[in-house]
C-alpha cells in the first residue's frame, strides 16, 4: 500500500558565513522541531547480520512524525530522530563519524547534523534566502566541505553551495551548469563533482509542478571543484527523461537514473531510465530487455553501485522492482520484486545489496548472485522509510 502523501517523486554567491546559519536553540525553536533522543521504533522481526553498521533513512509520512530513523545491523532495535521536516537523502560526516547529515526534500530549505549515538542535533542550518534545497549532498574527500544540490528559485537556475563541513558556514557558490540539480557525487579524483541536472523548473509558490516540461532538458554535468567551472556535460537522447540518481564507482565509473515526464515526450516508446557514464565517453543506456524497463512505469528512484561485483542496482518504486546491470558490458544481472522499493545501498562489509521500502521492509541481496538472504529479512511495523538508504559504518 503506497502512502497518499508521500509521492515518491523527487522531480519532479557567497563568501563569507551564511546569514542563516544560527544557534540549534533558535532553529529548533523557529522549526518547531522536537528531538525524540533515543526514541524507539518498532523492533526487527529477526536479527539483522552483525558489522557495526548501521541502515539509515529518513521516514515518517507526516509532519507530527517526520524524522531520521535507524537500527543497528546486530538486530538492535530501532531508533529516531523527530525533525519537523521530511527529509531525503543522507550524507555520513567524514570526521563526525557517529553523524549524520539529514537534508530537507524538495522544496526544503532546512538540514541538520544529527549524532546517532543520542539522536541529539548537533548542528542546523537553513539555506539562503531565495533558495532551496533538492534533498542531496555529499562531502569532498578530505571531509571539509559539504556540497549540497540547491535552486536560485527567482532566476530557476541550478546552485552548488559549498559550506564548511564543520560549521556549514557558506564558502562559496557556483553554477549547476542546468535547471533542477538533484543529485551530486564527488568522483575519486578528489577534483571532479558529478551533477544530476534533472531539467524540470519548479516553484515553491506553485509547489512541485513542472513549468518548463516544453523546453526541459537533462543533463549530467561535471565541475572542476578548485574553480567552479564546467568541464563538460553530457545529455540522453530522450529530452523529457529526468536524471536525477547518481552513484560512483571506485574506478570513477558514474552509475546514473531517470525518471520520463512521460506526457510530456508525447509518445509510448520505451525508455530507458537507467545508464553508467566514464568521463570522456559516450553515455551508455540500459536498454534491455525492454519488458523489463517497462516494468519501471518510467520512474527510477535511486541507484547504488557495488564495486567488488561491478554491478549496479536501481529502484523503481513505482514499478515495485529493483533491477541489476553490470557496469562493465551492460549485461542484465537480475532483479527482485518488493512493493514500493526505493531505498538502495551497498553493505559495509560490500557482501550485499540491501533495499528499502516504505512498508518498514529491510532485504539483503547477495552481491553477486542476487539471491535473497531471507533470513535476513528486518520488517519494521509501522516505520515508512523514505526514498534513500544510508549503511553508516
Amino acid at each position: 500500500m503506497r502512502f497518499p502523501a508521500r509521492a515518491f517523486d523527487d522531480g519532479d554567491s557567497g563568501n563569507g558565513p551564511s546569514r542563516h546559519h544560527f544557534s540549534r536553540r533558535r532553529f529548533l525553536t523557529g522549526m518547531g522541531v522536537a528531538i525524540l533522543g533515543a526514541g524507539m521504533l518498532a523492533p526487527a522481526l529477526r536479527s539483522a547480520p552483525a558489522g557495526g553498521e548501521r541502515w539509515v533513512s529518513a521516514q515518517g509520512d507526516n509532519r507530527e512524525d517526520f524524522g531520521l530513523g535507524w537500527i543497528n545491523a546486530d538486530g538492535a532495535a530501532g531508533r529516531k530522530a523527530m525533525t519537523g521536516f521530511r527529509g531525503h537523502a543522507l550524507v555520513q560526516h567524514s570526521v563526525r563519524r557517529q553523524s549524520i547529515i539529514f537534508l530537507a526534500r524538495r522544496p526544503g530549505t532546512a538540514a541538520m547534523e544529527i549524532d546517532l549515538r543520542s539522536g541529539e542535533v548537533l548542528h542546523a542550518f537553513e539555506c539562503e534566502e531565495g533558495r532551496h534545497l533538492f534533498g542531496h549532498g555529499c562531502l569532498s574527500l578530505d571531509g571539509r566541505a559539504l556540497f549540497t544540490t540547491e535552486a536560485d528559485i527567482d532566476r530557476g537556475v541550478g546552485k552548488i553551495v559549498v559550506r564548511d563541513a564543520d560549521n556549514y558556514a557558506v564558502l562559496q557558490e557556483w553554477p549547476s551548469y542546468g535547471v533542477g540539480p538533484h543529485d551530486a557525487q564527488v568522483l575519486p579524483d578528489g577534483k571532479t563533482l558529478v551533477v544530476a541536472n534533472g531539467g524540470i523548473l519548479t516553484r515553491p509558490r506553485s509547489g512541485r509542478k513542472p513549468l518548463n516540461l516544453a523546453s526541459m532538458q537533462s543533463s549530467l554535468s561535471y565541475i572542476d571543484i578548485g574553480t567552479g567551472t564546467l568541464i563538460d556535460d553530457y545529455r540522453v537522447p530522450e529530452s523529457k527523461a529526468s536524471i536525477r540518481h547518481l552513484d560512483v564507482a571506485a574506478d570513477g565509473t558514474v552509475a546514473f537514473a531517470m525518471q520520463l515526464q512521460r506526457q510530456a515526450a508525447g509518445h509510448d516508446k520505451t525508455v530507458p531510465l537507467t545508464g553508467v557514464h566514464r568521463p570522456g565517453e559516450n553515455l551508455t543506456l540500459h536498454n534491455t530487455p525492454t519488458v523489463l524497463i517497462d516494468r519501471l512505469a518510467d520512474y527510477v528512484g535511486s541507484t547504488a553501485v557495488c564495486n567488488e561485483s561491478r554491478i549496479a542496482g536501481y529502484a523503481s518504486p513505482r514499478g515495485n522492482l529493483a533491477v541489476f546491470w553490470h557496469i562493465d558490458d551492460g549485461r542484465l544481472a537480475g532483479y527482485h520484486p518488493l512493493r514500493d522499493v526505493c531505498g538502495i545501498a551497498v553493505s559495509q562489509s560490500r557482501q550485499a545489496f540491501v533495499l528499502s521500502n516504505s512498508l518498514g521492509e529491510l532485504r539483503e541481496l547477495d552481491m553477486v548472485t542476487l539471491q535473497e538472504r531471507r533470513e535476513q529479512r528486518v520488517i519494521m511495523p509501522g516505520v515508512r522509510w523514505d526514498n534513500h538508504l544510508l549503511i553508516a559504518s
